[in-house]
């Protein structure tokens, strides 16, 4: 098993936002975490050519564009065997249970839902599977671990109330809800967060030997985490920030680099493999 964080640092264009692109090669197939620009999708293609792989296995994050952009020229090339992301409409009977809004229809919140997440519901057709049903496995080296099935419902009605505002935990609902993925890389534990807010992955960053860095880096986020997982000098921290002049928040974390393995996708190309860690076994993550 090992990751490639693709990095925007050779393509053409400095100033645009080329979003979150992750490669997932477990040996025996390819899943990509996320396609956030159609010049990261080429790099998938091309990586699929090179390592005799036909179609990959998408695991799409949440609904923003810089994470989305680039499925549709996967899709467009048969390139795309199965895409797993948060299916809301399988789950609005507990949404609508959520709000509870005696005003509100089951149809109202169907068609809420389908309008405010339409990146996601424009990919009905192409083999959609939900992360949060628990007989659904991609692979055995990957586990669906966040959100939690409360905060989900929490934000989800938070955002779909007319009172109510558009973030929760200094983060878009959108982002706040991104899907979470544990791998298994050889000995080791890897947290892929997406977007998502702080409280989303709170308490589980000690399991991991390897963390994405939620929202390209930003650094509310990130300085809670490096809090969190004071005394662990072994941890690696991804930051994909292929932003271009939106921001991704990573420079403004410099100063916490110090004594700590950071890999930024601004540097180039991140691999991460076995080799890329010093500690010895599972088990030793919260120690």
């Amino acid at each position: 098993m090992k990751l490639i964080v693709l990095s925007s640092k050779d393509y053409g264009d400095k100033e645009k936002n080329y979003g979150d692109c992750i490669i997932i090669d477990t040996g025996f197939k390819t899943i990509v975490y996320d396609c956030g620009s159609e010049e990261h999708a080429r790099e998938v293609i091309k990586y699929l050519k090179n390592n005799q792989y036909e179609k990959a296995d998408i695991i799409l994050s949440h609904n923003d564009n810089d994470h989305f952009a680039g499925l549709k020229f996967l899709i467009d090339n048969n390139r795309v065997n199965s895409i797993t992301t948060i299916l809301l409409l399988k789950h609005i009977d507990d949404i609508l249970d959520e709000i509870n809004d005696n005003r509100r229809t089951r149809e109202s919140i169907k068609k809420q839902i389908t309008d405010y997440f339409d990146n996601i519901h424009s990919l009905s057709g192409n083999n959609l599977n939900d992360s949060l049903d628990e007989n659904w496995v991609l692979d055995s080296c990957l586990n669906f671990v966040g959100p939690s099935y409360d905060y989900l419902l929490e934000a989800v009605s938070k955002a779909l109330k007319n009172t109510e505002s558009d973030n929760i935990d200094m983060e878009t609902i959108i982002n706040a809800i991104s899907v979470q993925v544990e791998l298994i890389v050889g000995n080791h534990k890897v947290l892929l967060t997406g977007d998502a807010s702080y409280p989303a992955i709170e308490g589980k960053i000690r399991e991991y030997d390897a963390i994405q860095l939620p929202h390209h880096g930003k650094y509310d986020q990130a300085k809670k985490i490096f809090d969190e997982n004071d005394g662990r000098e072994d941890v690696i921290y991804i930051i994909s920030d292929n932003t271009g002049n939106s921001n991704g928040g990573s420079d403004e974390l410099m100063d916490d680099y110090i004594g700590k393995k950071v890999k930024n996708t601004k540097n180039g190309e991140i691999i991460i493999d076995n080799s890329s860690f010093t500690n010895s076994k599972i088990g030793s993550y919260g120690k």
